[in-house]
């Protein structure tokens, strides 16, 4: 009784999960049949970068910001040293002597919110491009982000950032989990007219736009998120731009991962919760998305664990260490999917296979596909990361458990109504 029940569990469990991959799949798919046409564009722009002991970046960072094809005499570069204790300031005194437009404001180690606040308060230009210290920018980018502002009711626009060090395995996982992120973002932008996820590693805004909603807040974990949510309550767009590229340095170990992606889990929570009001309201389809999402793969990482090690355990046999083996390496491999579909004329259909095959099909054809609009391609290093990619998943949802479970301990929630 008690195994029929964990399995009817899973079973409407792994179903919610191919219905969200299906329309995931189908938003992409429709995606290809809409296209986005700007006229060109080219105002005043203000480039804010925040930085705290950036030594090891900012140059590359101040070079790609100042190769980008866009008039020179357009732009001005704000740097805010945010109280740097490395070699950052001294970097920062050689580019202001070669850049007359780049002018650097000392911050006093407050934090990244009050940088970016700092910077657009000192700002001259109405359109800001906010630009993290760690990020190289494609030479094209701010002249593709800024062309949606055309629109009146665009309040921020942001880019695809793609990996720019992949020589981890950790960071390898990363690049085609980014690929995959940056493909959803586009499509749902295409497709609803306004963004989903909001990264600020690179970013365009209306300085009008943020100052009507108070500037960035220090009371998320994820200010970039928070604003754009805040720019959406004020009436106002946000634009994915796909092809605005952005090379930012993603973390090279394990630990380092652990801690970003529990601060941007914890801060996505806190900002949806702070903004709960936009999902009782009639939003757009990419907003009900971003909650529905945020909330269904929370339940679902707290459930997975066991129901994933009870199916492992129900269908392990007994004929030995080698069959144990093949067994658990098709589980947690590309393999799964294919051994299924091959075993069919054997084992039947049924539902579990239906919802298996399915969507390990959909899920491939969808990173694929982002590899190649994204100009990567299926190298040694991404078909690892591709056949190996179900543990990474693993990964991934014990950050949210155990993010979920920090939450209740964090002596400063920042929930606010």
């Amino acid at each position: 009784m008690a195994e029929n029940m964990i399995l009817e569990t899973g079973t409407y469990v792994f179903a919610v999960l191919f219905i969200f991959l299906t329309f995931v799949f189908s938003t992409a798919i429709l995606s290809i049949f809409k296209k986005d046409h700007y006229k060109p564009f080219e105002p005043f722009v203000s480039i804010v970068v925040p930085c705290y002991n950036g030594e090891s970046t900012i140059s590359r960072c101040l070079d790609s910001v100042f190769s980008l094809d866009y008039p020179k005499k357009k732009i001005e570069v704000i740097v805010v040293n945010d109280g740097s204790t490395d070699n950052t300031r001294t970097i920062l005194g050689k580019y202001m002597k070669k850049h007359s437009n780049l002018s650097v404001i000392k911050g006093n180690h407050e934090g990244k919110s009050l940088s970016l606040n700092l910077g657009v308060k000192n700002a001259a230009y109405d359109i800001i491009m906010s630009v993290d210290a760690d990020t190289f920018i494609e030479k094209d980018s701010l002249k593709r982000l800024v062309r949606p502002f055309q629109m009146k009711d665009v309040g921020a626009t942001n880019g695809s950032c793609i990996p720019y060090n992949s020589d981890t395995i950790i960071s390898i996982f990363q690049k085609i989990e980014y690929h995959y992120n940056n493909l959803i973002r586009k499509s749902f932008s295409v497709i609803f007219n306004n963004g989903i996820w909001f990264f600020g590693a690179f970013a365009c805004y209306r300085k009008s736009v943020l100052e009507e909603i108070g500037y960035f807040k220090t009371n998320t974990l994820t200010e970039d998120m928070n604003a754009a949510m805040e720019i959406y309550t004020s009436g106002y767009r946000t634009i994915n731009v796909h092809d605005a590229i952005g090379m930012t340095v993603v973390p090279h170990s394990l630990s380092l991962f652990y801690n970003q992606r529990m601060r941007w889990w914890i801060g996505a929570l806190q900002t949806l919760n702070k903004n709960h009001a936009l999902f009782s309201k009639r939003a757009s389809p990419s907003i009900i998305f971003l909650f529905i999402n945020q909330y269904w793969w929370s339940l679902y990482a707290l459930m997975s664990f066991p129901l994933i090690a009870y199916q492992v355990y129900y269908w392990l046999p007994n004929s030995g260490t080698l069959d144990v083996a093949l067994y658990l390496f098709r589980w947690f491999t590309l393999t799964g999917p294919i051994y299924v579909l091959y075993k069919i004329p054997v084992w039947g259909i049924n539902i579990y296979n239906i919802f298996g095959v399915a969507s390990g099909i959909m899920s491939i054809f969808l990173i694929i596909w982002a590899i190649h609009i994204f100009n990567d391609r299926v190298g040694l290093k991404n078909a690892f990361a591709i056949f190996f990619y179900f543990p990474y998943t693993l990964i991934l949802n014990s950050i949210i458990v155990i993010s979920l479970v920090k939450m209740l301990f964090l002596e400063k929630k920042y929930f606010i109504a």
